[in-house]
């Protein structure tokens, strides 16, 4: 289909972004509704103050200056060239999927090293810039990435590629104390942007693809020390990771299991959970009230070589919740016991509020590489609901063979990395996800911890592959639409997830290069606007801010950040 010439309007960059063109649109090109039905941080709402917006995670904004009557109005504010320091080789797909963070009227992104910049919120001047200097050893699975920066008390909190969490004055971008969690050389890492809550800076491991033991930490923010770590795979003294040997998963989908070899085999691999897997990737969420703390963990060590790992692996493929006080265990929910399909709980937890039976509950929503979004309540981990399907799913939970088996979803999922973001107003989930079907190949060998093993490997397969954005009712589960768009998914790995505002709109940038705004009850498509210039490929996840009375949403590329308002 040609895509309509009427409403763009092409911006020129002197500064290597290229051009941005920009459309107004009813029915986006090439997307069809294929199911339509019937203590935050330091700043305020008008800013973005954290990864997440807020503690929720629900990536949603109260601002309305842009809204479903205006939107197809939006130009080119202004743009900041990153022009980054070198960074040493690192293995992996290059990736920028920062997410800005606002306060004060000061936005601050990241670039892979990572480097850190601080702009003026309204004009994009840059005030300062910071670079990581010194790192450790770099061991990392899916290329070199850092996902932002928190906030609070004056200071600006990193996590690094090489497992340090440093602390940078918000004034001038000086370090003001910086603390080493782990040796990047034994596969750890840090790609997530931290949490601050309860004056603790709270961070994940990486690194499930090397054999670690994943944690989560907490260090105090005025000083860096470390207050509390949670280790996400338990020790035997604390009940170990063998759990219930369960031969199904919590919604009753056999799992391909011989349980008495398992069974036989724990006391012949008793250490196997001290390379257990189970990182951290993103940002968590917190509940002031209760106290907790939620997060996703990720694969275990080795993802589709089982045969060292008996037992169900917690806590890998679940969702935790820890007291935020001391980081013990309260509750967790196992997605995936025993995985041999890397499917990571890898998208950031989202807390809401929905009506169960007449009766407000305080839920958690994670959406999975399974394919599902899965809704429990947050005070006890129980489930509410699991949402219907936002991909295909074909083959599901059969075994990897050394011959391959071609299974839907693959290890990107479902929904990988990219964050989901909730509306107050609809009641919806909006989930960006992937379809595109591997073939796994079982391929076992030695292999020594630190080095990367995933005991065989997951490729593309023959057919199709797109992106699906969908809308989820987060009380029942239920699909209220879903658009499909032709992404080229298994070039680039899709990254970036959706922002919802006030204004009736859900902002995403996609695969081809695009930042889209689509009404947020129907799914119909108001406005797009192309990244060019190199700037393809969008792994970011927009946000939105005002600055000086005017509203602007923004994303990251690989060339910089770019900012779109109204005239």
């Amino acid at each position: 289909m040609n895509r309509p010439r009427r409403g763009w309007v092409t911006f020129a960059s002197a500064c290597g972004l290229g051009a941005i063109a920009a459309l107004a649109v009813r029915g986006v090109p090439r997307a069809s509704i294929l199911r339509p039905t019937a203590g935050a941080a330091a700043g305020g709402d008008d800013e973005w103050p954290s990864y997440g917006h807020d503690f929720t995670n629900q990536r949603f904004s109260p601002l309305t200056q842009i809204n479903v009557k205006n939107v197809g109005r939006l130009r080119l504010a202004w743009l900041h060239e990153t022009r980054p320091a070198p960074i040493a080789p690192v293995e992996g797909i290059f990736k920028q999927e920062s997410s800005p963070v606002v306060v004060d009227g000061v936005l601050y992104y990241t670039y892979p090293g990572p480097q850190v910049f601080a702009l003026d919120a309204a004009t994009g001047r840059e005030l300062w810039r910071w670079a990581a200097a010194d790192n450790g050893t770099i061991r990392v699975c899916c290329g070199p990435n850092n996902r932002g920066v928190a906030v609070a008390d004056g200071r600006v909190f990193v996590a690094t590629l090489d497992a340090r969490v440093v602390a940078i004055n918000a004034k001038n971008g000086k370090v003001v104390w910086q603390t080493r969690a782990a040796d990047g050389a034994f596969g750890y890492s840090f790609t997530m942007a931290p949490l601050v809550a309860d004056g603790k800076v709270i961070v994940g491991a990486a690194g499930g693809e090397f054999e670690i033991r994943g944690f989560v930490d907490a260090y105090d923010v005025k000083t860096g020390s470390r207050v509390w770590r949670f280790w996400t795979i338990p020790s035997p003294e604390e009940g170990g990771w063998w759990g219930t040997w369960a031969r199904t998963t919590p919604d009753g989908e056999q799992l391909p299991r011989n349980i008495e070899r398992e069974r036989a085999d724990s006391a012949k691999y008793p250490n196997a959970w001290q390379k257990g897997g189970a990182p951290v990737w993103m940002t968590p969420s917190y509940d002031p009230a209760l106290g907790l703390v939620y997060f996703g963990t990720g694969n275990p060590g080795a993802d589709f070589d089982d045969h060292e790992r008996p037992g169900d692996n917690l806590y890998n493929n679940s969702i935790v919740a820890v007291d935020i006080k001391t980081g013990k265990h309260r509750w967790h929910y196992q997605m995936v016991p025993h995985d041999l399909w890397d499917y990571d709980a890898a998208s950031p937890t989202v807390l809401v509020d929905i009506d169960v039976r007449g009766a407000r509950v305080p839920a958690i929503a994670h959406a999975g590489k399974t394919g599902w979004v899965y809704i429990l309540d947050r005070r006890t981990g129980t489930q509410i609901v699991r949402s219907e399907e936002f991909v295909p799913h074909e083959n599901m939970w059969a075994e990897p063979t050394e011959l391959g088996t071609r299974i839907a979803p693959g290890i990107q999922g479902g929904s990988n990395w990219q964050p989901m973001s909730y509306s107050p107003r609809t009641g919806l989930l909006y989930v960006r996800g992937q379809h595109t079907p591997n073939v796994y190949h079982r391929m076992v060998r030695e292999h020594t911890v630190g080095e990367r093993y995933d005991g065989g490997i997951a490729s593309p397969a023959r057919g199709d592959a797109y992106a699906t954005t969908t809308a989820i009712d987060a009380a029942t589960g239920k699909v209220r639409w879903m658009l499909r768009t032709d992404e080229p998914t298994l070039a680039s790995p899709l990254c970036g997830g959706s922002l919802a505002t006030a204004g009736d709109l859900v902002f995403y940038g996609d695969v081809q290069g695009y930042l889209n705004a689509v009404e947020a009850s129907t799914g119909e498509g108001l406005w797009r606007a192309k990244m060019s210039g190199g700037a393809q490929w969008i792994r970011s996840t927009p946000v939105t801010f005002s600055a000086d009375g005017k509203q602007y949403v923004a994303i990251t590329t690989l060339q910089g950040l770019v900012t779109f308002a109204l005239p």
